[in-house]
């Protein structure tokens, strides 16, 4: 058999200059339209030449190290990369990614669980922020202007070296505290601080128009409302925070209570739940499990470790016997190093370093409110986490709390929604490359999600663990039409968008 030349044009597409896949083009209409893409493909790069910035294309080296991701599982191919380093440079990006007729989106710390940082589609323009890492410290007012490339351990640092301070954003040291702050940001310190979005005083963002816009309690008050919770590529490219930081130079404690034996997991959720009711916001914690019969509680608690033994009596009178228990005194520099796996005696500087971690993987979440599921939601719950031993999931229980800072704030003074919780529940399973093992953890972990669902009081998510299969309401319950309306004003032509964007009304 062979091939009639004249019929068959076989080659590179813009769908491999664009999504980089190699197709077979039928027929002369299909050619033409490739010369266009490959046309336009020429224009962007020509375009974004204009601002100077550094630029990565398909096929080159540069864009196969850019293309790294979080998920293994959403294999999406960027049209470009560009590096800015200038407000001035995005402000380029965003105007050619217009006139190109592509759609754009920025990427911190490249952690979003749809890979959403590249867009969650093929052929979108991927504005990587980690040239953004100015950082200014200002002592007297307690506040902090941080660019939108730091990650989280470098930031951590660097904020401790300028004064002791901190945010309280999570434990992973490379997730970016753009995406993190803007979808609210939990982490061990949120109890008594409020979530990350909590402590966003104002943001620098260019907007779809290319403008740079200043966004604060007194100016364009509606486009902050949105950035503190629904800011991720929504509204435009956020290139600047200033943050309320938190003096955190008194000694704090580390704890970990951990069992292995499965016949206790039951016991120690009920323990945990009964505890965090009335834990006070001095101590952060999460509960975690997983198939294989562990269970712990960790935490970290703003005070000595002679105060905080009478705060966890509760917890431990009801919890089974037998735990390995970790409790030890540090500086907070210390308590990050060890949350991030690391050892308490690390030079902090290790967390400058620290690499990209990849999985296969989905995700889901949930909030529980007070007083937490029911005794037979509790049994349900873990008996479907056993539906499957051999799975390779974990599941943690991110304590928020009546007495915590995250709910002391209304439900709609800002996106972040989550107020009225006593924990959320991020649940994962993993697995390597067979489309059989992703079928059947996939449905193990939807099926996890729909028994609590029957027991829990809400069916509200973090959008933080975002999963392309849940509602927008979800995420944003009661603020959803107030940040539609506010995306009218800021994004009319929705240049800012992805899979699960808030939407034009």
């Amino acid at each position: 058999m062979g091939f009639n030349l004249v019929h068959l044009v076989c080659t590179t597409t813009l769908a491999s200059l664009l999504f980089a896949a190699s197709v077979c083009v039928p027929n002369a209409a299909a050619a033409h339209e490739l010369v266009g893409r490959k046309l336009l493909a020429t224009t962007l790069q020509s375009c974004l030449a204009t601002g100077g910035a550094r630029t990565a294309f398909p096929g080159t080296s540069d864009y196969t190290n850019a293309r790294s991701q979080y998920n293994l599982r959403n294999q999406y191919a960027p049209a470009a990369f560009v590096f800015p380093t200038t407000v001035a440079q995005v402000q380029n990006a965003v105007s050619c990614s217009k006139q190109v007729g592509v759609g754009i989106s920025p990427r911190g710390g490249g952690h979003s669980y749809e890979d959403y940082s590249l867009g969650g589609r093929d052929g979108v323009l991927v504005v990587d922020m980690t040239g953004f890492t100015q950082l200014t410290y200002n002592k007297a007012a307690q506040t902090a202007v941080v660019g939108a490339g730091w990650r989280l351990g470098p930031l951590y640092y660097a904020l401790w070296n300028a004064g002791k301070v901190t945010l309280p954003a999570g434990s992973c040291p490379t997730v970016g505290v753009a995406g993190h702050a803007l979808g609210g940001g939990w982490g061990f310190g949120s109890r008594k601080f409020g979530v990350v979005s909590d402590s966003i005083l104002e943001v620098q963002i260019v907007s779809a128009n290319g403008t740079l816009i200043i966004a604060n309690k007194n100016q364009n008050s509606g486009l902050l409302f949105s950035m503190k919770g629904a800011g991720a590529n929504s509204y435009g490219i956020v290139t600047q925070f200033t943050f309320q930081v938190h003096d955190v130079s008194a000694p704090v404690t580390h704890f970990k209570y951990s069992w292995t034996n499965k016949d206790v997991q039951v016991q120690n959720f009920k323990a945990f739940q009964t505890w965090g009711v009335n834990a006070p916001a001095e101590i952060g914690a999460d509960f975690y499990l997983d198939p294989s019969g562990q269970s712990w509680l960790e935490g970290t608690y703003f005070g000595t470790q002679a105060n905080l033994t009478p705060l966890l009596a509760t917890f431990v009178s009801n919890s089974a016997s037998g735990a390995t228990v970790s409790i030890q005194q540090m500086t907070w520099i210390q308590v990050i190093l060890v949350n991030t796996g690391l050892s308490a005696s690390a030079d902090p500087s290790v967390l400058n370093n620290q690499p990209l971690p990849t999985q296969t993987f989905k995700a889901k979440s949930i909030y529980v409110k007070p007083p937490g599921l029911s005794d037979a939601g509790v049994t349900a719950m873990v008996n479907s986490m056993r539906s499957d031993a051999n799975n390779n999931a974990y599941f943690i229980y991110d304590l928020y709390g009546a007495q915590s800072a995250i709910n002391k704030v209304a439900a709609g003074a800002t996106a972040f929604v989550h107020r009225n919780s006593l924990y959320s529940i991020q649940m994962v399973a993993y697995w390597g490359s067979n489309a059989n093992e992703a079928t059947q953890d996939t449905t193990f972990i939807d099926n996890y999600w729909t028994t609590v669902n029957k027991y829990a009081t809400t069916s509200e998510a973090y959008q933080n663990y975002i999963d392309r299969d849940m509602p927008l309401s979800a995420y944003y319950s009661s603020n959803l039409n107030t940040l539609k309306s506010w995306k009218k004003q800021y994004d009319p032509q929705n240049v800012f968008n992805f899979p699960q964007s808030i939407p034009l009304p």
